[in-house]
């Protein structure tokens, strides 16, 4: 979801980094057996070089070094880009923790979460400008059997504060199961702290649910949720601040198990503090390839406040199979929305995307890393949204190389039209854009057309591998809006 607020003069930019750096270290915790190694990418928003330091901080809030490289660089402005990858850093000893990255211009952050040398296992989440006192996790899964194997959550939150703050998680239960509050958790300044499922003795297997973090004497904090599946698979997603909750969100791309077996289950939850009652929640969705042309769906049970609601193709086969479109979701309350992305009993691919709130009236979608057809495999799909659902949205594509780049430094423009309430997307894995050449990457800029009326945007990326490795090569993000 859009968390970057953007001020002029120095900003600081907040990553929850799940660092492993080297294949020896110690897995985060028990959901997963991997070890994993994270990189990020940086790109200026602004028009001047960035000048940016990173401060890098260990679980108990003490100094982590790393190089400097990794710590002290500049960014060129329009929409320039810094790859910095935690593995190839040789002064970083193994172990996890985060980063607090600082610059004098507006910078959008995504981090990527990697299993290296080992089968993959692949998450991706955008970085944050601002905490909130109370975060929102719509699914939380302890030894939980799913469609995509024995299933469990692992909630990272990071101070944003000066100071240390203290923390408690409610834990909102399905039905049939127990609530449960864990607190006294004290996390010292810019520091994170790691939640695992299978270590929690207070959650009895199977359980399900939604969790709410909540910050003591009105601090601020983030987090993020990886949820482990199987043996490879693992959905990444940001926690929602208490702010974010609205009636209407939008989301660019949902499936109905696609012939590729892709589906995208939708998690509600709802945090207007009174119930929903049944039938009011819906989503209504429309597409311009698949048929019917629009499909309706309205939840049928009450909603308590802090629980979760789920519309999901994987198990609800009333939904039509092999359809794919964008939706617009509205609530008689104010919740919040998430996208899984799942491929079970196909593939251990699995990725998750926050939605947007209808109401955004953004009309420039920035995208940090872009990439064609590397020779790792390594390649992107964009998927950009129209919310007016009135008119036609006619669009110009920006590519620009990144300076790492060793083809051409020249921007690549492209000019499209995305339909009314409709979505257009950008599929590097193939050549499907046939503009971009392969082994290309950098960053992508979706605005208005020269000349024609700007209409209000969103979108999010997918991170892939089109050589079919095995495990789970996908990741998912949201893309950054501007005004």
């Amino acid at each position: 979801m859009k968390r970057f607020v953007f001020r002029a003069s120095m900003i600081a930019l907040v990553l929850v980094l799940a660092l492993s750096v080297a294949v020896s270290a110690a897995p985060f915790q028990a959901a997963t057996t991997k070890t994993l190694s994270t990189n990020y990418t940086l790109v200026n928003m602004g028009t001047q070089t960035a000048s940016v330091v990173v401060q890098y901080l260990k679980e108990d809030g003490t100094a982590w070094a790393a190089s400097a490289d990794s710590t002290t660089f500049d960014i060129p402005g329009n929409f320039g880009q810094k790859i910095v990858a935690q593995y190839f850093d040789s002064t970083m000893t193994p172990g996890k923790g985060s980063a607090v990255v600082q610059s004098n211009q507006p910078l959008g952050a995504v981090v990527q979460i990697l299993a290296r040398n080992q089968t993959p296992t692949s998450g991706a989440y955008s970085g944050f400008t601002s905490g909130s006192s109370k975060l929102v996790v719509p699914l939380v899964l302890k030894n939980r059997s799913t469609a995509s194997g024995l299933t469990n959550s692992q909630i990272i939150i990071q101070n944003v504060e000066q100071t240390a703050i203290t923390v408690s998680i409610d834990f909102v239960p399905q039905s049939g199961y127990t609530a449960y509050t864990k607190s006294g958790i004290t996390i010292q300044p810019g520091s994170s702290y790691y939640w695992d499922a299978t270590d929690e003795a207070g959650l009895a297997n199977g359980w399900g649910g939604s969790a709410i973090i909540n910050v003591a004497d009105t601090k601020k904090a983030v987090a993020v949720s990886n949820l482990f599946s199987g043996a490879n698979s693992v959905q990444t997603f940001s926690a929602f601040p208490q702010e974010a909750a609205t009636t209407g969100w939008v989301i660019p791309l949902f499936t109905s198990r696609l012939t590729n077996g892709l589906s995208t289950p939708v998690a509600i939850q709802n945090v207007s503090g009174v119930e929903i009652a049944a039938g009011g929640i819906t989503m209504e969705c429309t597409s311009t390839i698949s048929t019917p042309a629009t499909i309706n769906l309205t939840s049928t049970a009450a909603l308590p406040d802090g629980a979760a609601y789920y519309f999901n193709p994987v198990s609800d086969t009333t939904i039509p199979a092999n359809w794919s479109g964008a939706c617009r979701l509205t609530a008689s309350q104010n919740v919040v929305v998430f996208v899984q992305m799942r491929r079970p009993g196909v593939s251990d691919e699995t990725g998750a995307y926050e939605a947007f709130p209808a109401s955004s009236t953004n009309t420039k979608v920035v995208i940090p890393l872009m990439s064609k057809r590397q020779a790792n495999g390594f390649a992107t799909v964009a998927t950009i949204q129209n919310l007016d659902t009135v008119n036609a949205a006619n669009v110009k594509l920006t590519y620009t190389p990144s300076p790492s780049y060793t083809g051409s430094s020249t921007p690549i423009v492209l000019h499209k039209t995305i339909p009314a309430g409709g979505n257009l997307i950008q599929n590097l894995r193939f050549n499907d854009v046939p503009e971009i050449p392969n082994g290309w990457f950098g960053t992508l800029v979706v605005e208005a057309d020269d000349a024609q009326p700007a209409r209000p945007l969103v979108g999010f990326v997918q991170l892939t591998n089109y050589l079919g490795a095995a495990g789970d090569t996908f990741m998912a993000h949201d893309a950054f809006t501007l005004p």
